[in-house]
Formats: structure tokens, C-alpha cells, sequence
């Protein structure tokens, strides 16, 4: 049987990885909001748990996209009480 070897990247490696700021991904790292982990106070990152978080942030973006979309589409469709127009700006007297 085969050993699986997972890349296992640095702080550097998975800046270049993934095209951000090095501070972006310590930030990122330390709130947990990447999968991370750390050995002898450096972090490290796998790579089949980057590609799984990546894949989680694309479907994530887009449900929002379909949400915000849905929400455009009901306030377009909700009609305006006629007799009371908005003046956006200062009144003039």
C-alpha cells in the first residue's frame, strides 16, 4: 500500500498558494478562520484542508450571491406608495 504524503505548507508557501499577504493569513490563522496548525509556534497549513476551505468559501459566496440577488429581485417587485415622493438633498425654502 501507497503512503499518502499531504503537502504541508508554511505561513510563505500558502501566501504564494493563495495569492494574499502573508499578514492576511497570520490574521486569518490566528481567528480560526482557516484550518490551521501550529508546531513549535509557526503555523502550518494542509493543503487537502485549504483546497476543502477554498471550495466552502466559493459555495459560501455563492448562496450569498443567490440571496442578495432573491433580495433585489422582491424590493423591485414591492411597488411604491404612490402620492409621497422622496427629495433626497437639502430643502429648499
Amino acid at each position: 500500500m501507497k503512503a499518502h504524503l499531504q503537502e504541508i505548507f508554511t505561513l510563505d508557501e500558502l501566501a504564494a498558494y493563495l495569492k494574499v499577504g502573508k499578514r492576511t493569513l497570520y490574521r486569518l490563522a490566528a481567528h480560526g478562520e482557516i484550518p490551521a496548525f501550529k508546531v513549535g509556534g509557526t503555523w502550518r497549513f494542509r493543503q487537502s484542508e485549504i483546497d476543502r476551505w477554498i471550495n466552502d468559501q466559493t459555495q459560501a459566496g455563492a448562496k450569498k450571491e443567490v440571496m442578495r440577488k432573491r433580495e433585489q429581485q422582491k424590493s423591485f417587485e414591492s411597488p411604491v406608495s404612490p402620492g409621497r415622493a422622496v427629495c433626497r438633498g437639502r430643502r429648499r425654502d
